[in-house]
């Protein structure tokens, strides 16, 4: 008998072990789990769609449901198409409940706004007009849906039509006789059938009906609520008599199947701290524990007990095994205080033949020694020295999967010839994340599966500057703002009733201030096409908004580094095509960032400096972040243009750097980041040297060329 309490960490691997091609070879065993995942899973979801009459429909646990492959197939959606719902779905702010109805059943304000057929108006409109701004009798189109998308909207429309009619159907009691051909109907609506799940539907239907039979030989005549007979239906099903062990092979089960049945040899497998006893983090939030009262349930107690009885049930060897260092980064795994226990109750009770007269901590090692063996890491598995976030060998990888892509040649090669301003912009507004993207081909899709499950109290950050941003341009423009403010009530992204109205009315006193100021700087404006040689390089693109006094740009909220260096590439790139006037960016608050008229030649060597600086950063990662920018804004003395020396200086921007870097409630660490930290693994004496001497080289020519302005 092999029991362990992590038994499921294991199946996978007694079945490659002990399963072998020919029966001959095979070693017969039996595990004795309750049921399979895969059982496990379907019961699941039948009680997931049992409770539907008490469901709001919220949309992740709606589409979660495709994660069943035999529902998806059973509706025809396809693996790809999954990802594309959860697309259209934020897209058309679809948060929770059927409709306008469902809603005020559930006793909420009768509103259709983020509601699924609402949400399903606003994708078929979408599809019509394929555009995410045309409005129609009160429904605003969401996505580009093309023609060959149009039956996965209807697919989406029958299964939320299925769902609405079995929420309907189970939230009236019914008589006995009604529920009985239910589990059928059910299953029949929303399962495809097929031999990895047939025998756990035949288990399913032959219980519930067993159940309604036992049921209808009360004579009841009274409806019943489907919540009773769910109730009832799990009862049963979790506690149907199920096989435990099987005589004649290798048995493998929980402590607590074995039940003080005898066996010659018992192995407990997985006696590490971590697994025995099982630490339960919501621990630390329950009250209850610091008064506890006797009956209260103890788990330490229950571990105890259950490891006490496996060790009472082996007749001749009792075996205790644990991996003693994690295959994951080599750290050192302590074994279960049990086992700890155990060998000290052992140590001080029990002597070796010969050993009567040692000490008892000579003894402890002697009994220590004799009972444990430790075996070489070297029998389980081979340790190398692999780091795949080390660049040279991220490098290497690289090179050799994509050694036939064009980018990789120019990197091989060292073409550089022609840069892109929007290349050079991006990489400089963030290195790190420009090098993982071009160079390793790294790319994190923060959108995937993160979508809002309830209705907007708050707009969303990323909706508030796109809000704000549309706003500022169209005050500028001296453009009506009522059809943008109908965009968005009909979007669905504004809170509702009063809430929305504050929002829109501070949103826009804010923008009106930003956009009077812009307005008071703005003359004609025109755009130019750059074509310049710098050096042995090419700088090619479009430089908008340049005036005669200089370049003129504006944001709707506060002015970060990389607006910063944004603008002085832009300003450098002027500088060299006109050599006079000033560049600035008006941001939140009415605060501006400008930097003074630079002659042609200084700005035609920063630039040669900056294009070289990215041609180094696309090869190995330029450790310029923003927690070297705010450790250089502190220490930098911008009026005498120099490096702050003295101890208070220095210890405030130490602790400015590692504010940035850590983070806070309300700000999210650099450390976080998913790019910085697999470049930037631990923020050392060595990584920290690196960040501030990537803000002196690069930041400090932005700050001795910024013109000093004051607030409006």
């Amino acid at each position: 008998m092999i029991t362990s309490f992590s038994l499921n960490d294991y199946i996978s691997y007694i079945h490659s072990t002990f399963t072998s091609i020919t029966n001959k070879k095979q070693i017969p065993f039996f595990i004795s789990t309750k049921y399979s995942k895969k059982t496990e899973v379907i019961l699941l979801v039948f009680n997931k769609l049992l409770n539907l009459s008490n469901s709001r429909f919220k949309n992740k646990e709606i589409l979660e449901l495709f994660d069943i492959p035999e529902i998806a197939k059973h509706f025809n959606i396809l693996e790809e198409e999954i990802g594309i719902l959860y697309n259209w779905i934020e897209e058309a702010n679809i948060r929770w409940a059927i409709d306008e109805k469902h809603k005020n059943n559930l006793l909420f304000p009768e509103n259709k706004q983020n509601t699924w057929f609402y949400g399903i108006e606003k994708l078929i409109l979408s599809y019509a007009m394929n555009d995410t701004k045309s409005m129609w009798n009160n429904i605003l189109a969401c996505s580009f849906i093309n023609g060959s998308r149009a039956d996965l909207i209807g697919k989406l429309i029958i299964f939320i039509n299925t769902l609405k009619k079995w929420q309907k159907k189970l939230s009236k009691p019914q008589h006995l006789i009604y529920w009985r051909s239910l589990s059928k109907d059910l299953i029949n609506d929303f399962f495809c059938k097929n031999d990895l799940i047939n025998s756990t539907m035949q288990i399913i239907q032959k219980n519930w009906i067993k159940m309604i039979d036992d049921c209808l030989l009360s004579n009841n005549n009274n409806k019943i609520s489907i919540e009773i007979l769910k109730k009832i239906f799990n009862y049963k099903y979790n506690y149907i008599d199920n096989k435990t062990y099987s005589p004649g092979v290798v048995n493998f089960c929980h402590p607590s199947s074995v039940c003080f049945i005898p066996f010659k040899i018992i192995c407990f497998i997985g006696a590490d701290g971590k697994n025995i006893p099982k630490k339960n983090n919501l621990d630390n939030f329950n009250l209850l524990n610091k008064y506890s009262l006797i009956g209260d349930p103890d788990f330490y107690q229950k571990y105890s007990y259950l490891f006490l009885q496996s060790l009472s049930c082996a007749e001749k060897y009792f075996y205790i095994s644990y991996v003693g260092y994690s295959i994951k980064d080599d750290s050192k795994i302590y074994p279960s205080v049990l086992i700890n226990q155990l060998l000290n109750y052992i140590s001080l009770n029990f002597y070796l033949i010969g050993n009567k007269s040692l000490s008892i901590q000579e003894n402890v090692k002697k009994i220590t020694t004799h009972l444990c063996t430790t075996y070489k890491k070297e029998y389980f598995y081979k340790k190398k020295n692999i780091d795949c976030l080390i660049i040279k060998n991220s490098i290497d990888i690289y090179k050799n999967i994509d050694s036939n892509k064009k980018n990789n040649i120019a990197f091989k090669k060292n073409i550089f010839n022609s840069i892109h301003l929007i290349d050079l912009i991006h990489f400089w507004k963030n290195p790190i994340r420009y090098f993982c993207n071009h160079r390793l081909n790294i790319k994190f899709d923060l959108k995937n599966k993160q979508i809002s499950t309830t209705e907007p109290f708050l707009v969303h950050k990323l909706d508030v500057f796109k809000i704000k941003d549309t706003l500022l341009n169209i005050m500028i423009k001296n453009e009506n703002t009522k059809k943008i403010f109908q965009y968005y009530i009909l979007s669905g992204k504004l809170p509702n009733n009063y809430f929305k109205t504050v929002f829109w009315s501070k949103t826009i006193k804010e923008m009106q201030s930003i956009a009077k100021l812009v307005s008071h700087y703005k003359i004609f404006t025109t755009e130019k096409h750059i074509n310049l040689n710098i050096g042995k390089y090419q700088i090619k693109g479009i430089l908008p908004e340049i005036q005669k006094t200089g370049l003129l740009r504006w944001k709707p909220n506060i002015i970060n580094h990389s607006d910063r260096i944004s603008l002085w590439l832009e300003h450098l790139i002027y500088s060299i095509i006109s050599e006079s006037g000033e560049s600035k960016i008006i941001g939140d608050k009415n605060r501006i960032w400008s930097f003074n008229p630079l002659n042609s030649k200084i700005a035609y060597d920063y630039l040669l400096k900056y294009i070289e600086g990215y041609i180094i950063g696309s090869k190995e990662p330029l450790f310029l972040i923003k927690s070297g920018a705010y450790w250089l804004d502190q220490i930098y003395d911008i009026k005498n243009h120099s490096i702050k020396n003295d101890n208070d200086s220095k210890k405030k921007a130490h602790k400015k750097l590692l504010e940035i870097w850590i983070g806070n409630n309300y700000l999210k660490g650099e450390q976080e980041d998913f790019y910085i930290k697999n470049i930037i693994q631990k923020l050392n004496t060595k990584n920290i040297k690196k960040i501030c001497q990537a803000a002196k080289v690069w930041l400090i020519p932005l700050l001795k060329n910024k013109k000093n302005t004051s607030k409006k």
